[in-house]
């Protein structure tokens, strides 16, 4: 498995960790730490996940259309 650490940042707004969450789920991850925050008026946080190693370049491809909801960095 592979340890990923994003980090996430974007407006505040409802549904964002669950989206979060359905992209690492649909890629076999697993959620496994996160802190997350409101700094300034933005959504902000850190996330842990453990992913299969053949799939963390999938992860991170999926978590594109994610763009312009939030900048997710891994």
């Amino acid at each position: 498995m592979a340890l990923l650490a994003l980090t996430v940042i974007g407006a505040e707004k409802s549904g964002l960790v669950s989206s979060l969450a359905d992209v690492v789920s649909s890629c076999g991850g697993n959620w496994e730490h996160s802190q997350m925050t409101e700094l300034a008026g933005r959504f902000a946080g850190i996330v842990t996940v453990d992913v299969p190693d053949e799939r963390a370049d999938e992860l991170i491809e999926a978590l594109r259309p994610l763009d312009g909801l939030i900048d997710v960095t891994a």
